[in-house]
């Protein structure tokens, strides 16, 4: 039997290198599990995506790709020497994100055929790329039955695109698994209550945003105040002066943890105008917000991550289109009702505590790769 160097890898994107060798306080929420693992193992290891820029053929093989199935490959940031050997080198190999595994796919075939290690492959949106012609489709679907088939754990974090995948990649559906992403709530918690704040804040940099629409939201609402956190609208884009912009973005740490958790402090509402698809768009702020007792407004899409646990009107609420009279609506509605406003607060910050939590989704990983 194959000795490992290793017994747990994760392979995450940029910026978590970072925040471990800073001082700063930080949350849980995007390691997926990797700091309960440390603690419980001592043989854990960690990479990330790096800058590769210098190189040639790899960046041209992963643009030719990218246009030819609209999938993530970015083989020139994870596709090194040095990271071939940790992996095989590793026992199991947590991928934290579709675009990292795609992007690892040469790695994985080779795991695969040789049978080196188990991977898992945690996703979010994979199934949302959409292609715009035949011939894209065709490759897609090519390419994602390879991608499917050599990895040994899917772990879905909606579960709107976990039942869609065992409808369309039933061949694989044994491999699929849905946890649902998971926030640090003992972090993002108040630690005493608050008077109600005075701002709504939009916070996100998806591709799923609508960030015209909740600029347009806050022109409508001019007696309001908001906070946008997002390095997708300037400043020359904003039509009020009632907007604080931030270039916000959690990779780059432009803001801490701690400030994040300040500036939610400080709020009244959370508002998530987003275009419908399978993709969790929305799911870290919503959980965030929520457990900070900001009630949340988020437009109804297929990708809503749990439509059982969040009922609308009780612990959230969901806007059935993305019209801009609507969605003044529904705002003005929940900003003068404070009976609903505080009972969304305690009901959502109930469900985040019990079944929402890093611990969690630590626990059901561990289950899975064991």
């Amino acid at each position: 039997m194959r000795s490992h160097k290793f017994s747990v890898t994760y392979v995450f994107g940029y910026g978590r290198k970072k925040i471990l060798s800073s001082k700063n306080i930080y949350a849980q929420d995007f390691f997926y599990g990797f700091n309960f693992f440390k603690k419980d193992f001592e043989d854990v290891n960690m990479i990330e995506f790096e800058d590769k820029s210098n190189k040639i053929l790899l960046p041209f093989l992963s643009k030719v790709l990218r246009k030819l199935t609209k999938l993530s490959f970015f083989f020139e940031n994870i596709c090194t020497f040095k990271n071939l050997k940790t992996l095989l080198n590793s026992k199991n190999i947590i991928i934290t994100n579709d675009r990292i595994g795609l992007s690892l796919l040469p790695f994985l075939i080779i795991f695969k055929l040789f049978n080196i290690n188990k991977t898992s492959v945690i996703v979010m949106g994979l199934l949302a790329k959409e292609t715009n012609n035949i011939i894209s489709h065709i490759l897609q679907r090519i390419f994602l039955n390879i991608f499917f088939a050599c990895v040994n754990n899917f772990i879905f974090i909606s579960k709107g695109e976990f039942l869609q995948a065992k409808v369309s990649y039933k061949k694989y559906s044994d491999n699929f698994y849905f946890i649902p992403f998971c926030i640090d709530s003992k972090f993002w918690s108040k630690s005493k209550r608050k008077s109600t704040g005075k701002e709504i804040l939009f916070i996100g940099n998806d591709g799923r945003r609508e960030y015209k629409l909740a600029i347009d939201i806050a022109k409508e609402l001019s007696d309001y105040k908001f906070t946008f956190i997002t390095s997708n609208i300037k400043h020359s884009e904003l039509k009020s002066k009632n907007i604080t912009l931030i270039n916000g973005q959690w990779n780059n740490q432009i803001l801490s943890d701690e400030e994040m958790k300040e500036i939610y402090s400080n709020a009244i509402l959370s508002i998530i105008p987003i275009r419908n698809s399978y993709q969790p768009s929305g799911q870290s702020v919503s959980l965030q917000s929520m457990s900070m007792e900001v009630p949340v407004l988020i437009t109804e899409t297929v990708g809503f991550w749990d439509k059982d646990v969040f009922l609308n009107n009780k612990s959230i609420v969901f806007v059935k289109e993305n019209n801009l009279i609507k969605w003044v609506e529904e705002i003005k509605s929940i900003l003068e009702d404070n009976r609903l406003r505080a009972e969304l607060s305690k009901n959502a910050k109930d469900i985040i505590s019990k079944n929402y939590d890093s611990l969690f989704f630590y626990r059901e990983m561990k289950k899975i790769i064991s």
